[in-house]
């Protein structure tokens, strides 16, 4: 017996992100209801990633995910790793979907220094 797999009217109106460079995303409408979390403690930073989204942003795929389809957001205070879905036909203005996989902490801007010790010799006597 073949397997069918159906097609889910829901689905085809929906157009998950994908890409392995940067991409910009235009100012998109996104309802606060759209956004999902893997674990609540985000909760409390998904106004920041709709900011984002709302105001138009770059969107940097996350290579350790392998996916291409994950990317992160860099907020103010927060970066956040997510998958989008915009709402077909719209240019990618209406985000139909977003759901937060992780949210770290903000490094950019953030400079590491790392001392040279390379002159310096261990001297046995």
């Amino acid at each position: 017996m073949a397997i069918v797999k159906k097609r889910n009217e829901q689905t085809e109106s929906r157009l998950l992100l994908e890409g392995d460079d940067p991409i910009e995303l235009p100012p998109a409408e996104i309802e606060d209801r759209a956004v999902l979390v893997q674990f609540d403690q985000f909760k409390p930073f998904v106004g920041e990633l709709l900011e984002e989204l709302r105001d138009g942003t770059i969107a940097e795929p996350v290579a350790v995910m392998n996916d291409g389809s994950t990317f992160a957001i860099h907020g103010d205070t927060r970066t956040f790793w997510v998958k989008l879905w915009h709402a077909a036909g719209t240019e990618m203005t209406k985000i139909d979907r977003a759901q937060v996989i992780s949210c770290l902490p903000s490094t950019q801007g953030v400079q590491v220094v790392v001392e040279d010790y390379s002159d310096d010799r261990l001297v046995d006597d």
